[in-house]
């Protein structure tokens, strides 16, 4: 099989602390992709730190949340085979990012990372991992072992036929959900769990009730239907 052209996505949002940490783990990998910072509307340094890295840079004039951060990714890095999404926070150790290639090239058309369930996860994040993979899983109809991991692949196929409404934290198990509806083949890669110093963003009054809302209208929704190919991300 040939080799996948692959970008690395880094959605991030008052990210300056941690984000260069990232980009320097992404640029030491053996064959460093290319990457792509959006700029989220922050208000600290982030841009420029991923200016002074030499990666792509697209910036928000304001804060529009993950999901369009993701969604300008995509349609901006439409020339690569497969996108790799992580987070700016360093919660996602860069150096994982071979293992989600080599999962896709051996046939994966999403890969998604799994997050080892440590005494660190405070219990309630544990309790609302497992329930909502438990409950992805069911509505997609494949198992989905972390539905809340941003650190995921994305091949091409899978952008383009995949439909999406979301605009925040609830995007992504959207993707996942609708994705293996739709016969998309999914695979798995055991990453670290890993805490710092960071902030959450996800917001326990507004995120919560949209990912809960988001699996809820899932649930009764028939067989999504695809997008037409080349039809551009809103």
């Amino acid at each position: 099989m040939s080799r996948l052209k692959v970008a690395a996505l880094v959605p991030a949002y008052q990210a300056a602390a941690h984000l260069g940490e990232v980009l320097l783990g992404l640029a030491a990998l053996p064959e460093p992709p290319h990457v792509l910072v959006v700029d989220d509307g922050s208000r600290d340094a982030t841009a420029e730190v991923a200016r002074q890295h030499g990666v792509q840079v697209h910036s928000f004039a304001a804060n529009r949340g993950k999901g369009h951060a993701l969604l300008a990714g995509f349609d901006l890095l439409r020339d690569f085979d497969a996108v790799v999404t992580l987070d700016a926070d360093g919660q996602h150790p860069p150096a994982c990012l071979p293992a989600f290639v080599t999962a896709a090239e051996a046939g994966a058309d999403l890969v998604l990372g799994t997050r080892e369930i440590t005494p660190d996860m405070p219990p309630a994040r544990r309790f609302a991992n497992r329930f909502s993979s438990a409950w992805c899983s069911w509505i997609a109809g494949q198992p989905i072992l972390d539905s809340q991991c941003g650190y995921r692949l994305y091949r091409r196929d899978v952008l383009a036929r995949t439909p999406v409404q979301a605009s925040r934290y609830e995007v992504e198990t959207e993707m996942a959900v609708r994705a293996a509806r739709l016969g998309f083949t999914i695979a798995h890669v055991p990453i670290p769990t890993v805490y710092g110093d960071e902030t959450s963003h996800l917001s326990p009054t507004r995120d919560v009730p949209r990912i809960v809302g988001m699996m809820w209208r899932l649930s009764f929704e028939s067989k999504p239907t695809p997008k037409e190919i080349g039809r551009a991300h809103v």
